[in-house]
């Protein structure tokens, strides 16, 4: 036989994940290549389709098999540029005019020594219509259609730094139906894409394909016995963020006798969402901190306040399209979105008070102290809002992607934001990683690189501990004024230099004694719990989100064991009512998540809890010994009055 030397084979694509042709992109970081560009630089879907029949017309001129093979693949790439892009797929949807085609693909193509017959333009125009409405119904078109649609034809053209895709490209799409929503924040208002995962799909109705017309728009629909939980994701994330957890959350809800439906969508600047500069929301310089000790200046985060403003903005107009307010049952989220539930739990919320009905925070950002006024701390912002002032340069994408997975050059960062992601071992994390590379390296551009690292330096300065005008004494603490039923979240191996959110997590879960709800401390796991725990996560999330609210009034002993306790329910969504309870039914009340509550008449607040006593052999290791009671208990705080031996006897029933 014969022996040659080794050989390299092409990069193979991850499954579901198309990587563009060598020809058509740079290698590593997968920026298109030129010619690609300019074409989506137009974002004019009359002139991309021109320059694409052009070249079909171009490919009888080449001289060999492999050239007019190269030729159509590029051509069929101009195409697929005409609809993947966000400013482009909208005018085409307002109309193509055909003879506006046909005249600009004739200009391309004046200068050709064989200009195209009146029969071979309109050959060449329709094989790039062709492929331009093939990809757009692949992308666009019904749920119940696009996985066949999509599975042949391989990688598709987009540059999201040119025009940015509306839909997933080359990137797994959810597997529910996706939507499009115009969000009335901000001047002019802003559209961005979501979708709703059901714990029961309606049958799916399949629409025949028009060759020359683009899907139709799907209307957001919720079947009425259906709750609903709003899902924010985390920093630079997307909608897709979900897709782990959500199959979790529908069938522990199916258990609790729950239908819900769960809504995903796209973060400003984030996903597939309209992307701005950000500084149409404020310039750079309003994003104010103190540095120096002696610098008392005030910290001013407009950035994470137009977030949370536009997630207030989502929701109403999504009740406006899908009525949710009367069976909404939460918003949860981690990292940043962890952060906006914190926000959200103590804003004033009278134009959308079902806004308010639960929480669930995990791992949020912002549970530090402000990042400000010494050195150690005020170079951590001032490295990323000196990057969000970076104006897009050739080397800006590459360099995007060093400083988030590959290397960290913050003061005291040992390694890359990506490997404080997951739990130091998890088998998973690696995988996940480079999937978040991928599928950020569709949707990159200027204004995504500068809303990361600009969002980034204001979650540094801002602190869940700090007061509301900082450093004013007038003025409370910030966290004394959450009142919205909460469910905080942490993993303990979430505890990176800096940030140490597992810790600083329980310590504002320790002060916010005004706050309903409670702690949920995870142990060996990282700071994405719900990629990390997906399957018990969810079941304490519904736990949650279905339990009762109940302040416990008055209590009956019976040889210092409790008989009976007289409880006030005041779950959120549902009218008080006063009842009594056994000890066994408290028991199982919480067992099963339903909180329950002492309030003293200082107005300090303790939880319920259960405690367990052991029995211990005659002569044993008292760690031997096994269960042999539980009861109920008040969780020991400061204050003597609000305690279950506080309360007076309970009236007889």
């Amino acid at each position: 036989m014969r022996v040659r030397r080794p050989v390299a084979f092409e990069p193979e694509p991850t499954p579901a994940y198309a990587d563009p042709p060598q020809k058509f992109a740079y290698i590593p970081e997968g920026r298109l290549i030129p010619e690609l560009r300019e074409a989506a630089q137009t974002r004019d879907p009359v002139e991309i389709l021109a320059r694409s029949a052009a070249e079909f017309h171009r490919v009888r001129r080449q001289p060999t098999v492999l050239d007019r093979e190269a030729k159509t693949d590029f051509a069929t790439a101009l195409a697929d540029l005409a609809v993947t892009g966000r400013v482009s797929y909208r005018k085409l949807q307002e109309g193509l005019e055909r003879t506006a085609l046909e005249a600009a693909a004739r200009a391309r193509l004046a200068g050709d020594a064989d200009p195209p017959t009146a029969g071979e333009l309109d050959a060449a125009i329709d094989r790039a219509l062709d492929r331009a409405y093939e990809v757009a119904w692949a992308l666009r078109g019904p749920l119940a259609q696009r996985a066949d649609l999509r599975a042949g034809l391989g990688w598709i053209a987009v540059s999201g730094e040119d025009d940015a895709p509306h839909r997933p490209v080359n990137t797994p799409a959810p597997p529910y139906e996706q939507y499009e929503l115009l969000v009335p924040l901000g001047n002019p208002a802003l559209w961005t894409r979501f979708f709703i995962a059901l714990a029961e799909e309606p049958p799916a109705t399949p629409i025949p394909r028009q060759q020359r017309a683009l899907p139709p728009d799907p209307v957001p629909a919720i079947p009425p016995d259906h709750e609903v939980i709003l899902f924010l994701h985390g920093h630079s994330s997307g909608a897709e963020e979900a897709l782990d957890i959500v199959p979790h959350l529908l069938e522990a809800g199916r258990e609790r006798g729950k239908k819900y439906a769960v809504v995903s969508f796209d973060l400003p600047n984030n996903g597939y969402s309209e992307t701005f500069d950000h500084t149409r929301i404020a310039p750079t310089s309003a994003t104010t901190y103190p540095r120096l000790p002696s610098d008392h200046g005030p910290i001013l985060t407009p950035i994470l306040d137009f977030i949370e403003d536009f997630v207030v903005a989502f929701a109403l107009a999504l009740d406006d399209a899908a009525h949710i307010a009367s069976r909404f049952a939460g918003v949860i989220g981690g990292s940043l979105g962890g952060n906006l539930g914190l926000r959200l739990g103590r804003r004033d919320l009278s134009n959308a008070p079902w806004l308010g009905r639960a929480i669930v925070a995990w791992s949020p950002a912002s549970v530090w102290n402000p990042k400000a006024q010494h050195p150690e701390d005020y170079l951590f912002p001032d490295k990323c809002m000196g990057r969000c002032a970076e104006a897009e340069t050739a080397g800006s994408r590459l360099e995007y992607f060093r400083q988030v997975y590959d290397v960290s050059d913050l003061p005291g960062i040992l390694a890359p934001q990506s490997k404080y992601w997951y739990r130091p071992g998890w088998e998973l994390a690696d995988v996940h990683v480079r999937l978040s590379r991928l599928a950020r390296r569709e949707i990159y551009n200027a204004h995504y690189r500068q809303w990361h690292w600009r969002v980034a330096g204001e979650q540094l300065v801002y602190s869940h501990f700090d007061r509301v005008d900082h450093e004013d004494a007038s003025t409370p603490l910030r966290y004394e004024l959450n009142r919205v039923p909460m469910l905080l979240a942490a993993g303990a191996a979430d505890n990176g230099i800096g940030a140490k959110i597992y810790d600083n997590t329980a310590k504002l879960a320790g002060l916010m004694v005004n706050t309903p709800g409670r702690l949920l401390q995870v142990r060996d796991t990282g700071h994405s719990i719900h990629f990390e725990r997906p399957h018990a996560f969810a079941r304490e999330i519904v736990k949650f989100l279905t339990g009762r609210s109940m302040e416990v009034t008055c209590v009956n002993r019976d040889g210092g064991r409790i008989q009976r306790v007289g409880v006030t329910d005041h779950t959120v969504g549902s009218r008080p009512s006063t009842f009594q309870m056994t000890g066994d039914q408290c028991l199982t009340a919480i067992t099963q998540g339903d909180e329950l509550y002492v309030v003293g008449a200082d107005g300090s607040r303790s939880d319920v809890r259960i405690s367990v006593k052991l029995r211990v052999p005659s002569g044993g290791d008292p760690g031997s010994g096994e269960p042999r009671d539980y009861y109920i208990t008040t969780s020991g705080d400061e204050s003597e009055a609000d305690n279950l031996r506080s309360l007076t006897k309970c009236p007889p029933i």
